[in-house]
Order: C-alpha cells, then structure tokens, then sequence
C-alpha cells in the first residue's frame, strides 16, 4: 500500500508549500479537492508545475460542475503540466450540490456518470478531424478538434458510496475513490465485492484497477487533541444521508442523528463528541506513530491511502500544521 496526502488549505499559497515540502520528502501522491471556494482542477495544476516525482490527482473532481470538453480541456493541460504524473478522480457529489451549487439536476447518477466518463475519454482520445459525441446525457459536435501535441491520457479514478455508483467504478473507471469516512470493514466486506461485479462486466480482472480511499487523518502530539479533531471530519460527514450506505444495518443511528442536530446548531463540540463512538474505526488519529500503525488496517483492502486532514472546526493554520506532519507519515509509511 503507497501513502499521498490530500492538500485541502482554503489559501492556495499555503497549499502550494505543502505540496512542494511533500514531494521534496518522497510522499507517493499528492490530491486536491473540490468545494464551493476551492478548484480541484486549478490547484492540480499548480501541484503538477511546482513538484517533480509525486502523482498528482483531483480528489475529487465533480462530474456535472464542468462540460465534458471543458473538463477534458483541462485535464490534457494538468496532465501535459505533470509530465504523465496526473491521475483523474471524479464523482457525481450529492444531489444537493449538484442542484444548489451547479444547477444540475442529477436524476440517473450512475448512468449519468458512466457516459460523462465515455465523453471525456472519447475527448482525450482524439487527435484531429471533427468530433461527435452522442449520448443520452451528454452531445458534443465539434467541425474540428485538433489535439496534435495532446499527452498519453491519464487513467480515471471514480468516487462512489452507493451500490450503483461502486459497481459503476469497477466497470467504467480505471479505479476507485473511497469516501473519507469509509471504513475497512465497510471497503474490505461491501465495496470489493461490487467492484469486482462491475470489473466483471467490463472484462478485466483486479490486477487491472486501483483502489484507493481517502482517511480522515489528524496528527498531533497529545493524541486526545488529534480524536476530537477527527471525530469533528467524522461526524460532520456523518450527518449526510446520502451516505448511508457506508453505515450498514443502519450502524451508529443514534450518533448520527445527534451530529445532525448538533450541525444544525453550529456547535462544533458536540458534532465530536456525537461521532466519539465512530471515529476508532473510520479516522487515524494521534502521534505520527499511532496514526502510521493505524494505517495497517487499510493495508490488504487498498492499493492507496489517502490522508484527509480534518477540516471541519479546525483553523488555517492548523490544517496547514496537521498536513506537515502527516508528511512524514505518507513519506515514511511502508507496507
């Protein structure tokens, strides 16, 4: 298992240090995320240009928030940026967020998302001459598209939760996203399984896929400190209900319903306290030792690690903190 860093600062200089302090220190990969004040697809850029031996990737980048020739577009330049060095992670984001934040309604997202990948492929995939892309979703016509000095594609990882959306990785996606509060259990025991069902239409075998999962991740030298901090990440993700799935048998019902009252009145302190129950089993959290050991658990059920640092309740300048030690952990942390 290979260990990368989620670079997550809201102030893209802080971001772009910690990128170059991680790629100087060995760390595997380094990914950028997507929010209403961050661009995944900008700030990989930037990684690729500033960095010269980590991968780098979106994790993620929405699929509906970009047209499939803007998104492709993009991509090609990153991935030109980085040398072949970049990986592409997408997902479909929630309802919500694709309907208040991109104006998108999101009725199939499977299907949906399925053929928006075929788009980009099909984008990336040519060289000269018009293009035509017609789906059910998406219709792209173009009199010409040239793309003479366009790099190698770079393989595509998709995100997922749901039944649909992980069987749909294993049979359209070059790999896999595991949610930030994904546990092994839930990776290992109900997402394999519908990933290797979706590799199975598709004809190819594990050998051929990447499983990765972002880990909520906190660092700090008195560890209870480092708990509450990753039990605030874990239980504000908690209170999303399109993230049942990763709770099984309806698992941590009442804690969750707490964080969710606890979210609605702003109060910080007792969404962590609400998610005290779960973050053992769907954070790492302590010393850069504890967290380190902790990652063994991940070891046999994915190729990557991922860390996330929590960023719910926590300051700038503690995010950025956090990120620097976890440095040496995905550095230093072998298999």
């Amino acid at each position: 298992m290979r260990v990368g860093l989620i670079v997550i600062d809201e102030d893209p200089a802080d971001a772009l240090r910690v990128a170059q302090a991680a790629d100087r220190a060995g760390v595997h990969s380094l990914w950028s995320i997507d929010y209403y004040n961050r661009s995944s697809l900008a700030r990989a850029a930037a990684f690729a240009a500033v960095t010269s031996n980590a991968l780098v990737g979106t994790s993620i980048a929405p699929l509906f928030a970009r047209a499939p020739l803007a998104m492709a577009a993009a991509v090609s330049d990153i991935q030109s940026l980085a040398h072949g060095r970049f990986v592409l992670g997408v997902g479909t984001s929630t309802r919500r967020m694709n309907a208040d934040w991109y104006g998108i309604p999101l009725e199939h997202p499977a299907q949906q998302a399925a053929e928006r990948i075929d788009a980009i492929r099909a984008v990336l995939a040519h060289k000269s001459g018009p293009f035509s892309f017609q789906g059910r979703f998406d219709r792209l016509s173009l009199a010409h598209l040239d793309r003479a000095a366009a790099p190698a594609p770079p393989p595509i990882l998709a995100a997922g939760v749901g039944e649909r959306m992980v069987t749909l990785a294993g049979q359209s996606a070059d790999g896999f996203v595991g949610h930030p509060i994904a546990s092994a259990e839930y990776l290992r025991d109900r997402a394999w399984p519908l990933l290797r069902d979706g590799m199975a239409r598709a004809g190819r075998a594990d050998a051929d896929f990447c499983v990765t999962t972002q880990v909520v991740a906190a660092v700090d030298e008195k560890p209870e400190a480092a708990r509450r901090s990753a039990a605030a990440q874990v239980g504000f993700y908690a209170t999303v209900k399109g993230y049942d799935p990763l709770f099984p048998g309806g698992s941590f019902a009442a804690e969750r319903l707490a964080a969710r009252q606890a979210f609605a009145q702003g109060d910080v302190t007792s969404v962590a306290a609400a998610a005290w129950p779960m973050v053992k089993e769907r954070a790492v959290y302590g010393t850069a030792a504890d967290v380190s050991a902790q990652l063994a658990r991940y070891r046999d059920v994915v190729d990557w690690a991922l860390l996330y640092p929590p960023h719910y309740g926590v300051e700038a300048a503690d995010i950025t903190a956090n990120e620097l030690a976890l440095i040496e952990v995905a550095a230093c942390w072998t298999s």
